[in-house]
């Protein structure tokens, strides 16, 4: 079985364009239309799916907050990365969207650590 990986940040860090080398890839971007609580919980219960490796967007930390409370042990996905740079300017939107991505992330980090989920910051 193909370790499953995450990929999250805020808009415009690369997170697409890194997830075009993995296989079998769950962008959040597909459901954007839901709405971001909605799109969020669909995500989480896709972790659970063996039709995806790779899952990648801005909703990934919320995702994985709500898998978290709805699982007492195990792991969404077995490797994080977090991309902390944005490659183009951002509007104020989007940098305020980043400042709450990084937030949930730091809330989340330490139970998926004790989880076994390698965490990476690039």
């Amino acid at each position: 079985m193909m370790a499953k990986v995450a990929i999250t940040g805020p808009s415009g860090c690369g997170k697409s364009t890194l997830a075009k080398q993995y296989k079998r890839v769950c962008s959040s971007d597909d459901y954007k239309a839901m709405g971001w609580s909605e799109a969020s919980e669909h995500l989480s219960g896709l972790f659970d799916s063996p039709d995806h490796d790779t899952f990648e967007g801005t909703t990934i930390p919320r995702a994985t907050r709500k898998w978290l409370d709805e699982h007492r042990d195990g792991r969404p996905f077995d490797h994080l990365i977090i991309l902390t740079q944005p490659w183009r300017e951002q509007t104020p939107g989007q940098v305020n969207q980043g400042k709450g991505i990084l937030t949930v992330l730091r809330e989340i980090e330490p139970e998926l650590r004790a989880r076994g989920v390698n965490v990476e910051r690039r």
